[in-house]
This record gives C-alpha cells, sequence and structure tokens, in this order.
C-alpha cells in the first residue's frame, strides 16, 4: 500500500526533532528530514511523490526561499506543496516573500501542535487521492487501449464475416442461378424429347396404324383368321400409342401448348381421376397470356404441390386458386389435411418445398406457408408478370397458334379439352361440395 512522504528541512537539530516528534502519525505517512536546502534538494530529486514539503526560511548556504524557487523549477516537483515554518522572518513581507516562492502556507513558531498536524493530515490525504487517480487514469487508460485492441479485433472479425457472408450469399446465388439454368435445360430437353416422340415415333405410328386399318378392313370377308391377328395388331398398337402420350406428357405436357388455364386444369382434372381427391379449381374465364417459361414453372410447381397433398396430406378436398393482383401472379393451393407436423420440414431426402420455394425464388417470386395440425395446409406464391404478358387476352396470332395445335392434336386423336374452371368471382361464395372434373381422354 502507498504510504506518503512528509520532507522536514530544518538546520536546527532541536527545532527538527521536534518537528519530527510533532508528526507521529507513522502509519499514514513517513517523515524525512533534512537540515539544509541541498540535502533537501537530493531528497526531491531522489522522490517526487512528497505530500508536502515543511521548509525553514533561515538555512545556511540556500535558505528557504531559494529552496522552494528550486524545488518548483523542477516539472517533477513543480507542484509539491511547500509550507514555511520559521520564527524569525514574522513580518508580512516575508510571507508574501513565501508565497510568491509558491508556498500554500506560511507558519509562525510555536506552532500550535493540532494545527500543523491537521494540515499536514490534508495533503496527506490529497497525496493518497492523487496517487488513487493516477492508478485509476493508468487502469483507464490500460483498460482502453485494450478496448481499442478488442475493438480492433472485433471490426476485423466483423469484416471477415462480412466477407464470409457477402462470400456465402454470392455462392448461394450463383447455386440458384446454377439450378435455375439447369431446370430450364432439363425443361428444353423434355420440351424436345417429348416433341421428337411426338413428331417422330407418334408419325410413324400413325401411319402404321393406318396401314394396318387397311389391312383390316380389306381381310373381313377374305381372311377372317389373318383379320383376327391384325386386329390384335390394331389393339397393340392403339397401346403403344397411349403409351407414348402418357411418356410426352410426364416429359412435358402437350397441353401446356394451349396455355396455362388449360394446362392447369387439365393437371387438376388427372390429379383427381388418379387420386379420388375432390378438387375445386377457381381461376379467370379469360386465358392469361404469359411466358412460356413461367407457364412451366407455375405448371410444376402446382404438380409437385398436388404430389404433396397426395402423398403426405391425407386430404379428401383440395382447392386451387389462380389470379392476378396487380402486377403479380398468385397461385394457392390448399386442403383440409393432417397439415405439416413440426419437423417434418427438416426430414433428410424431404426436397418437396425446398423445391417449391427455389422455384419461386429463381422467378424473384415470394413463398407463404401456412398449415396447423389437424386444420390442413395452404401454399401461397406470388410472382411479378412482364410488363409485356399482362393479364389480357390472348392476341390474333395467339389464336391462330392455339387453333393449330388443336387441329393437330384432333388429327392425331387427341380429344379437346373441356373448361369447367370457375370465375374469381365466385371465389367467395364457393360451395362445400366438389367440383366434379371430366376426365381427359
Amino acid at each position: 500500500m502507498f504510504k506518503p512522504r512528509v520532507l522536514l528541512a530544518n538546520d536546527d537539530p532541536a527545532n527538527l526533532l521536534a518537528l519530527t516528534s510533532l508528526l507521529s502519525d507513522r502509519d499514514n505517512y513517513e517523515v524525512i528530514t533534512a537540515r539544509s536546502g541541498e540535502e533537501a534538494l537530493r531528497w526531491v530529486l531522489k522522490y517526487d511523490d512528497f505530500a508536502v514539503i515543511l521548509l525553514d526560511v533561515s538555512m545556511p548556504g540556500m535558505d528557504g526561499f531559494e529552496t522552494a524557487e528550486a524545488i518548483h523549477s523542477h516539472p517533477r516537483s513543480a507542484s509539491v506543496p511547500i509550507i514555511f515554518v520559521t520564527a524569525q522572518y514574522a513580518d508580512e513581507i516575508y510571507r508574501l516573500k513565501g508565497y510568491q516562492r509558491g508556498a500554500v502556507d506560511y507558519l509562525f513558531t510555536p506552532v500550535i501542535p493540532q494545527i500543523l498536524q491537521t494540515k499536514v493530515a490534508v495533503f496527506v490525504e490529497l497525496a493518497k487521492k492523487n496517487l488513487q487517480f493516477k492508478h485509476q487514469t493508468l487502469e483507464l487508460e490500460q483498460l482502453n487501449a485494450r478496448l481499442q485492441e478488442q475493438r480492433k479485433q472485433d471490426l476485423e472479425h466483423i469484416n471477415e464475416r462480412k466477407q464470409a457472408e457477402a462470400a456465402l450469399r454470392q455462392s448461394r446465388e450463383e447455386l440458384r442461378q446454377l439450378a435455375s439454368y439447369q431446370e430450364r435445360i432439363k425443361e428444353d430437353e423434355r420440351k424436345r424429347i417429348a416433341r421428337e416422340i411426338h413428331d417422330e415415333l407418334g408419325q410413324n405410328l400413325l401411319a402404321l396404324r393406318i396401314d394396318v386399318a387397311m389391312l383390316h378392313t380389306r381381310t373381313a370377308t377374305t381372311h377372317p383368321k389373318l383379320n383376327q391377328k391384325v386386329q390384335g395388331v390394331l389393339e397393340h398398337i392403339d397401346t403403344t400409342m397411349k403409351a407414348m402420350r402418357a411418356i410426352i406428357n410426364n416429359l412435358r405436357p402437350i397441353v401446356l401448348d394451349l396455355g396455362l388455364n388449360a394446362a392447369i386444369d387439365w393437371q387438376v382434372k388427372e390429379f383427381q381421376r388418379r387420386t379420388g381427391i375432390a378438387c375445386e379449381l377457381l381461376m379467370p374465364k379469360k386465358d392469361l397470356t404469359i411466358a412460356d417459361g413461367l407457364a412451366t414453372a407455375l405448371f410444376r410447381i402446382l404438380q409437385e404441390t398436388l404430389n404433396n397433398v397426395f402423398r403426405h396430406a391425407r386430404a379428401t378436398k383440395v382447392t386451387i386458386e389462380l389470379y392476378t393482383r396487380g402486377e403479380r401472379l398468385v397461385m394457392m393451393v390448399a386442403d383440409n389435411g393432417i397439415g405439416i407436423f413440426p419437423g417434418c420440414r427438416r426430414k433428410a431426402n424431404s426436397f418437396g418445398l425446398v423445391g417449391i420455394k427455389e422455384r419461386v425464388s429463381a422467378l424473384h417470386g415470394e413463398f407463404a406457408l401456412d398449415t396447423a395440425q389437424d386444420k390442413g395446409t395452404s401454399i401461397t406464391i406470388s410472382i411479378p408478370l412482364d410488363a409485356d404478358v399482362a393479364d389480357s387476352g390472348a392476341g390474333s396470332a395467339d389464336v391462330h397458334a392455339v387453333t393449330t395445335i388443336r387441329e393437330r392434336r384432333a388429327a392425331d386423336g387427341i380429344k379437346p379439352i373441356g373448361t369447367t374452371t370457375k370465375s374469381t368471382d365466385t371465389r367467395r361464395r364457393r360451395k362445400e361440395s366438389p367440383v366434379k372434373l371430366k376426365e381427359l381422354s
């Protein structure tokens, strides 16, 4: 623990002993004595932390005034308080001279012990406070230095984390773009294969069926047994053509060429036919004219959503709603199934919802999931529309293209799809009984 020092400088041994005896509180401070001004200066040079210095004015060689001036001229001891104690120079002139030399007090002997002890105790306590303040200042400076260093390290860590997050975001964006690109490539490849099967294999099968049908007609009366064989061949050809159509629809339904409304209508009918789950389809009567890529993506999203309903929801009814809201296209699929239990979305190898979210994200859309246990699940997606593909009717060129496709499908023996959708104006007046959708021939 720090113990302040008190310096007594007096050339008279009796006075020095008397003053030393008065300052007997040795537990709070240490008393150092000097018998000349020069010796007092040596002690000041050795210790610069004196709480107070008591100087005799009349000393041989260097008097008290010169000693005080020398002490205060040094930067290390410039603030040390000095009290003059004298018995000879008691007039006001010398008192003023002492104050001019930097003294804080000027006492005459004999001094009152209590006054001297009190004055010394005040300066000792002040020295302790100053030292404590210095220590606190040093600790604060060290703490500030540590905080500055920690802040510097934190900033470096923050910058590194920001760089890592930026790199991660860029990597995710690149992966999303890659997935979107691969999806487009896959859809294009499916479309190409489906068209090649339709144009090449389909035409060959159709020509083969025509030839076999002609053979069947000519052998009806002349070669009954051959006619039966030909009938079997015709049935095999018809079966092969149905299988071919199923393959084409699995790759890319041709109904997508008729527009998004027709494609969704067909998909909902197929889902109801395969699963037996009642479906209610609500969408505008007017055909939605949108880009082919967006229509294909929406069709795949609906396909994946309905597959999830069939595999997991245990639903008895599904409601599909499609409408435009401003510059956005909104599709909602809701079921009355068991809902999604907590933790089910993170099952291993469960990528249904993840795939849907990635498709929506690639289209810069929004995905919302609303589910509760035993209260069903509702999925809503909102995708922005391009300015040139807003909610408007098809132009004359589009109508001509659709007519051409229908004629080609009719020539291939495919029946046209009947429209059984409801207008969005009836969304608020839904009936509890499911809408029966006709099967697609």
